[in-house]
């Protein structure tokens, strides 16, 4: 039997558990600290992986603000390179890149603070939107936004600065919820056109936010069924805003192949529909919810040769669409028989935004990465948070008031210490390129790409011999080499690990391998205007330059916007002393690239040049 003195503490416990744990707002100031605290190390990061296309090497992004309008209306991936296949419009985590870029400079550490700042509010407007849609569960809605915020999968998203798409989305997504529910419960037209331009937001951040169309009708016909206008109108809105984006986007990306799938990045494309991308997508399905249980091991690329491709005759195929069909199945007869349960809502939400990526319906650019699961995943952490407090609650913590279960806490603090602690160690390995994909290989030592990176990272980080006439870091060049010759051996039609080798045997005058492994790349690609140009300054090195200037006017005609083929025109026609020639493709490389300084020596050499000839002609 308890004592006086006992109950007057458990009492004053319980008092003091509710003044601070029940006020919504201090449990968001909590979870924005914790979300911040995991993440905090990731500000010592440099860039790392797809920021080279985003943010160092995009041409309209370091334009600053003079770039944002370009940005409004032009492929993702356009100040990067032009010839990217299968194309994609999210424009405004560009707009903010190229915003930092002017307030800032090329500064990974603001990046870097943005992402967290940002996925510490989407932590936040998680908790915020499921404690509106679920009142009187705030503990559970703090538990779930807790997993959320540890869990090491999001890595990814958080510490590679080019995943603020993914971040932006989020948050967008969710405000718009947010706007629509307070439309739904007042009844202001400006919620309901706060509501849409959210949303527009979300979809300009990342196109896959499509998948709310699917979320929104089953949350304002099921679980916010008020006032039926309301809710008519507010799904009439997102199919609105949806329309308008999808329209914009195609006008934008007219003329690129929107569908194209390389094989590399996602084998699925090469594979059986029946036979093997069927089943290996289920696989896949499986490996996801894996690693939302398991988080370990996490990898940067998915590429090819990570996951074999199998049929269905693999047992783990089967393990994998046993528990999705249990999901499924348990979703629809927990809708029927209550229509605003919280576990179908997790299960709904989840399956909704992972289906997107899940290569059964059609193919998309990757066959598996950790960053498609953001969203997905707080549904699963919905579903856990809610299935937990139902295993461990009773009616003693039901009369205690309490924010969380005593017993919960003896599963959530290790899981938290755990993942807390993974995540922090995953962020490190987000250090830069060389620290990631050195560790990332030992994890994926079958992964093509991650070992052409690797070495592309060792070749271009040291100085070739050649060029300095030291030969110190030629061992480190050479394990770079070997590096991209594994990613060869692995994947022998990888024509960008061919054309990058060429190149470096080209700068140390190597030739005869240059030679052979640009041809390499022109045999698998033979429309690749880079690896045209490349071989034809292997010839003009060699001083062919007949052979140099047939290649250069073929790349020049399929591509006769890029100004690197303009100037080796020019150089070539310099080399064959062919000055009026020069002199026009020198001005056209101007022309296109005005702070070209090299091409604007050259012109004022070559018009020296022509009026000494055409003095000497007089005479």
């Amino acid at each position: 039997m308890a004592s006086v003195s006992d109950k007057v503490v458990n009492n004053t416990g319980d008092r003091m558990n509710m003044s601070f744990f029940s006020n919504a707002k201090g449990l968001c100031i909590i979870l924005f600290i914790i979300s911040l605290a995991v993440y905090g190390n990731t500000l010592f990061n440099g860039f790392a992986v797809d920021d080279l296309a985003m943010i160092e090497k995009n041409t309209i992004v370091q334009k600053g603000f003079a770039g944002i309008p370009e940005l409004m209306v032009t492929p993702r991936l356009a100040g990067f390179d032009r010839n990217i296949v299968n194309e994609n419009y999210r424009p405004l985590s560009l707009v903010m890149f190229a915003a930092e870029y002017q307030l800032f400079g090329e500064n990974a550490f603001t990046g870097h603070l943005f992402n967290i700042l940002f996925f510490a509010c989407c932590v936040v407007l998680l908790f915020v939107f499921l404690n509106r849609l679920f009142p009187h569960s705030l503990g559970m809605w703090f538990i779930a936004a807790l997993l959320f915020a540890l869990h090491p999968i999001h890595t990814e998203v958080v510490a590679n600065i080019k995943s603020r798409d993914e971040l932006m989305s989020f948050f967008f997504a969710f405000s718009s919820l947010l706007a629509f529910m307070s439309y739904q419960r007042q009844g202001s037209i400006l919620k309901l056109m706060a509501g849409g331009c959210l949303l527009m937001l979300a979809f300009l951040s990342k196109e896959t936010v499509i998948s709310f169309l699917i979320v929104v009708p089953v949350l304002f016909y099921s679980y916010l069924n008020g006032h039926k206008m309301r809710s008519h109108l507010v799904f009439v809105s997102s199919i609105t805003v949806a329309a308008i984006f999808l329209i914009i986007r195609q006008m934008v990306l007219k003329g690129h192949d929107t569908t194209a799938v390389p094989f590399l990045d996602n084998p699925l494309a090469g594979a059986g529909i029946l036979t093997q991308r069927i089943p290996t997508a289920i696989l896949v399905l499986g490996m996801y919810l894996k690693l939302l249980l398991v988080p370990w091991p996490l990898i940067s690329d998915y590429s090819y040769n990570t996951i074999h491709t199998v049929g269905f005759g693999n047992i783990w195929v089967w393990f994998a669409l046993a528990a999705y069909l249990v999901a499924a199945i348990t979703m629809v007869l927990r809708l029927i028989k209550k229509p605003k349960d919280p576990l179908a809502f997790g299960i709904l939400f989840y399956l909704a935004n992972l289906a997107l990526f899940s290569n059964l319906f059609f193919l998309v650019y990757s066959e598996m990465a950790e960053r498609l699961v953001f969203f997905a995943s707080a549904g699963f952490c919905i579903f856990v948070a809610v299935l937990l407090f139902r295993v461990f609650s009773s009616a003693e913590n039901l009369q205690s008031k309490r924010l969380v279960p005593v017993k919960l806490w003896w599963v959530i603090l290790p899981v938290s210490l755990v993942f807390s602690t993974l995540t922090i160690l995953r962020s490190a390995e987000w250090k830069n390129d060389s620290v990631l994909l050195s560790a990332d290989t030992k994890k994926a030592p079958e992964n093509a790409r991650l070992w052409h990176s690797l070495g592309s990272v060792k070749i271009l980080n040291e100085p070739t011999p050649a060029s300095t006439g030291d030969t110190s870091s030629w061992s480190i060049t050479r394990l770079g080499i070997d590096d991209i010759q594994r990613s060869i051996a692995i994947y022998q039609d990888n024509y960008k690990a061919h054309l990058d080798i060429g190149n470096f045997f080209r700068n140390i005058g190597q030739y005869d391998s240059a030679e052979y492994h640009i041809k390499e790349s022109l045999r698998i690609k033979p429309d690749l205007t880079a690896a045209l140009s490349d071989l034809g300054f292997v010839y003009f090195s060699e001083q062919k330059y007949n052979e140099a200037l047939v290649l250069a006017r073929n790349a020049w005609r399929k591509d006769s916007k890029e100004p690197t083929i303009m100037f080796n025109m020019g150089m070539i026609f310099m080399q064959m002393k062919e000055f009026d020639s020069a002199s026009v493709w020198m001005q056209r490389t101007l022309d296109a690239q005005p702070d070209n300084k090299m091409a604007a020596e050259y012109l004022t050499m070559l018009q020296n040049a022509l009026r000494k000839t055409d003095i000497t002609g007089r005479k």
